[in-house]
């Protein structure tokens, strides 16, 4: 036997009152039961219990030690239920990983229901661009992140969605989205973009690069929700997610700037690492995120 079982042995005899009903609700011998009291006392050096007719009774040591075996049995029941709450998914923790703009018009509108549905399981999300994302996620301070593609060989790719990139600006640049407009022409208008090292950023300078142009901004932000506010506000051009500025076309807010050479497509993806073991909350987050994303395609 090992020790656990002995002390499940003495905290049912006292919780019995006998040791031969502890034997019958462990399913073990009575015989069995008093061995492991027997053997507690003799690696404790303290007697435990005293035998009478009626059943047995604790001693001063016994109650001591019955007061710390109650608290750590029941800290063991506590934590089964924990385990049973997780398996029906009623409670755990999952750390998710977005950029601002993403986790505004993709992840919100999944949360919303998936809390719905799982009041229980709490999110941490961790705010960052793809790259700190991945370093995040590569580290293990994340379960899961939704970046801008590619991801890299160290993560698995659970979901993809492609997005459309197009350039915005005000209604005082109204004279720009009469036509489309060459690249080299717009380069030349006040441009409001994210900061150099953001994916948005470095894909319109890969696009740009193909056609011989360098652009320069009038004004750098980190966020691009600034920067389609900023836009609205006649003070340059912006580059976006087309996704991102939907009811500002429909409204009129933004105009939209058709270019000359068609702006190529690109792709965000939900990710998870490659080694590593999802938690039961985690695992169900990545799969219906990853069903939200994959069916928004």
């Amino acid at each position: 036997m090992s020790s656990l079982t002995y002390y499940k042995v003495f905290h049912r005899a006292v919780m019995n009152g006998s040791i031969t009903k502890a034997a019958e609700d462990l399913y073990i011998t009575q015989p069995s039961a008093s061995y492991a009291v027997r053997q507690l006392e003799e690696q404790l050096g303290v007697r435990l219990l005293v035998r009478k007719s009626k059943g047995v009774e604790l001693t001063e040591e016994g109650r001591v030690l019955f007061r710390f075996v109650e608290q750590a049995f029941g800290l063991l029941q506590a934590g089964e239920r924990k385990i049973g709450e997780m398996k029906s998914y009623l409670s755990g923790v999952v750390r998710l990983g977005a950029s601002d703009s993403l986790c505004r018009h993709v992840v919100l509108p999944f949360l919303e229901s998936f809390h719905g549905n799982h009041p229980g399981i709490r999110i941490r999300l961790t705010h960052g661009k793809s790259e700190d994302l991945l370093k995040r996620l590569d580290a293990g301070d994340i379960d899961c992140g939704i970046v801008h593609m590619p991801a890299g060989d160290a993560v698995r790719v659970t979901a993809q969605r492609t997005v459309r990139d197009c350039f915005v600006a005000g209604p005082a640049y109204a004279r720009l989205a009469e036509s489309p407009v060459p690249l080299k022409e717009l380069v030349r208008e006040p441009f409001i973009m994210l900061s150099a090292e953001s994916r948005t950023r470095s894909f319109l300078r890969a696009f740009l690069q193909t056609h011989g142009l360098e652009l320069e901004p009038e004004i750098e932000l980190g966020n691009i929700d600034l920067g389609i506010e900023f836009a609205a506000r006649n003070m340059g051009v912006c580059y976006v997610n087309r996704d991102f500025v939907r009811t500002e076309l429909e409204t009129g807010t933004l105009l939209e700037i058709r270019t000359a050479e068609p702006v190529p497509e690109r792709s965000i993806g939900v990710v998870t690492a490659e080694e590593q073991s999802l938690s039961l909350a985690a695992a169900l987050f990545v799969g219906e995120l990853s069903d939200h994303v994959g069916d928004s395609a």
